[in-house]
């Protein structure tokens, strides 16, 4: 195997304490590529723990395509590590250099098996992760929607139109549809209420669904903002501190009263019934003596690791880049919930932008929040599937053909959560969900090119 410069090795522990500047150089590593290149994380960022005396031994299995990758360690601590790959040794002691950073060049396949022994300290520990320089033809086109999950429909519904948010469709869909119940993951049938909603009627939408009756699940929403998963979306309003005020004698809860970011930005975080949260940032127009939302933002995501999440949604086509990292205590650590400081890495990335027409509208820039937290860190895992919790999850990207979508994920080793619901001839819409490297629903929405014969409900 090859020996080459390792530039991005350290694991997220590190990042949070010594990383962010190497971070930063990780993430201008792939500049120079187009949209849907990208250098993916096939495996990892794994921390392994050294024991000492006896070695402790590792394994795991990930996919990949056929074709060659390199994988990143860093040492700390570590006396003794050996790695193979498909039966193949990869890394002996001698690899690493002064500063206890290796790569070394390999081949992979669809299906691969990692293998550790690792030898050292009593806290000792091995940050492995393996990169795999991938071209795909997804061509992601516009956001439709994201998803929020609510107990109770009608509470929702003017808890919307509280916000000014009076453009609805409801119902939005049939009660009960096994097709895309086992598209969303449930192994049969479901039975829902859905809404959409936003501020003009067309996309983008919130997706408001309420599991009901044997489809419930009573899974709370996060209950702070730095969870892993999605933990709120932004909207624009044109009169902030008007907004607050008219929200706050009609009952909505904020977090805090509005705050100034350390970027100029002034914003707040509220709440719906149920609990998950929304953000609302202040841009110039004019005030209305009612709610004065005029636009969706941005959807956030909170990653467990930067690095690895800006080069899946490279690989979706999200090629445009505005750094987002902020740290801050008093007043804006309050407004985010927190007593203390908060301090999280960030981008903004978003679709190109296109001048083809999109189905009802759409959102053709689409920016996603992507955080990596640091402090304060939570290392809980997002929901499990499928997605009956209550709070919000999930996000729906337009494609022009959903089959040629799946063909390609499914070529880059991705699976999907279940079959193609609806879609019962071409040219229908149907609906495919994935899941990103933290676990988030990602939907792909579009025409089908061949008729799904298990679209009935």
């Amino acid at each position: 195997m090859d020996k080459i410069k390792n530039p991005c090795p350290r694991s997220s522990s590190k990042l949070r304490a010594t990383g962010i500047a190497l971070l930063a150089g990780c993430l201008t590593l792939a500049a120079g590529t187009s949209a849907n290149e990208a250098y993916l994380t096939r495996f990892g960022p794994e921390t392994y723990a050294a024991a000492e005396g006896e070695p402790r031994s590792y394994s795991s299995t990930f996919r990949a395509i056929d074709g060659p990758a390199t994988i990143f360690l860093q040492e700390d601590g570590i006396l003794d590590a050996r790695i193979k790959i498909n039966g193949v040794d990869v890394l002996e002691p001698a690899d690493f250099d002064d500063n206890g950073e290796a790569a070394v060049r390999l081949q992979l396949q669809p299906e691969n098996t990692i293998e550790l022994s690792v030898l050292g300290e009593p806290d000792g520990s091995l940050n492995v992760r393996v990169r795999q320089y991938t071209e795909a033809d997804i061509n992601v086109r516009a956001k439709m929607y994201f998803g929020i999950n609510t107990s109770n429909m009608a509470r929702q519904r003017e808890f919307y139109n509280t916000l000014g948010l009076t453009g609805e469709i409801y119902p939005a869909g049939p009660e009960e549809c096994k097709s895309f119940a086992q598209s969303l993951g449930f192994p049969d049938d479901y039975r829902i209420f859905v809404a959409l909603t936003s501020l003009t009627g067309a996309p983008p939408w919130i997706d408001t669904v309420e599991f009901r009756d044997r489809s419930f699940r009573d899974d709370r929403p996060y209950a702070s903002l730095n969870h892993i998963g999605m933990a709120y979306a932004t909207y624009a309003t044109t009169d902030l501190d008007g907004d607050y005020a008219y929200l706050t004698e009609r009952g909505v809860e904020f977090v805090s009263e509005p705050a100034m970011a350390p970027n100029g930005e002034r914003f707040v975080f509220l709440k719906d019934p149920d609990g998950t949260f929304l953000k609302l940032i202040e841009e110039s127009g004019a005030a209305t003596a009612g709610p004065d939302l005029v636009r969706l933002v941005n959807t956030n995501m909170n990653v467990a690791d930067l690095q690895r999440s800006r080069q899946f949604y490279r690989l979706l086509g999200f090629t445009e880049v505005e750094s987002a990292s902020q740290n801050g205590y008093g007043q804006f650590a309050r407004a985010h919930g927190f007593d203390g400081g908060v301090a999280f890495m960030g981008v903004d990335v978003s679709l190109p932008g296109t001048d083809r027409p999109l189905p009802s509208g759409g959102d053709p820039r689409g920016t996603l929040q992507l955080r990596q937290w640091g402090l304060p860190y939570d290392d809980a895992p997002p929901y499990w599937p499928p997605v009956n919790h209550l709070g919000i999850d999930r996000i729906a990207f337009y494609v022009d053909d959903l089959n040629a979508t799946i063909a390609e994920m499914n070529r880059l080793g991705f699976e999907p959560v279940g079959p193609i619901g609806g879609g019962a001839s071409v040219g229908d819409v149907g609906i495919v969900f994935y899941y990103d490297p933290d676990g988030i629903k990602v939907e792909f929405w579009g025409p089908v090119s061949e008729p799904n014969p298990n679209s009935a409900c």
